[in-house]
């Protein structure tokens, strides 16, 4: 009784689900958001890693300063192909 009542309620046979599509410059713009955040992401590790070698903590700000530098440059790579892609795919 519960399972038809369910399908009944939540899963009807005799309609058809329309398929939305997504349309080119939604796709562009969603795209070039990614690229801002990934480019916004980047710039918040860089600013962590400027602050965590100013401060005096107990760390070894040489690895900080490596590992966050590759860490950046990477975000920055992907940002820059997002809005690559952005940009001439769409």
């Amino acid at each position: 009784m519960a399972v038809s009542l369910f399908c009944r309620t939540f899963a009807p046979m005799n309609q058809k689900k329309k398929r939305e599509r997504i349309t080119q410059s939604e796709k562009k713009e969603a795209y070039k958001e990614a690229s801002r955040f990934v480019l916004d992401i980047s710039k918040l590790v860089f600013a962590g890693v400027i602050l965590g070698c100013i401060m005096g903590m107990d760390i070894d700000k040489n690895w900080v300063f490596a590992i966050g530098s590759m860490i950046v440059i990477v975000l920055i790579s992907f940002g820059a192909w997002l809005y690559y892609i952005a940009i001439k795919k769409f």
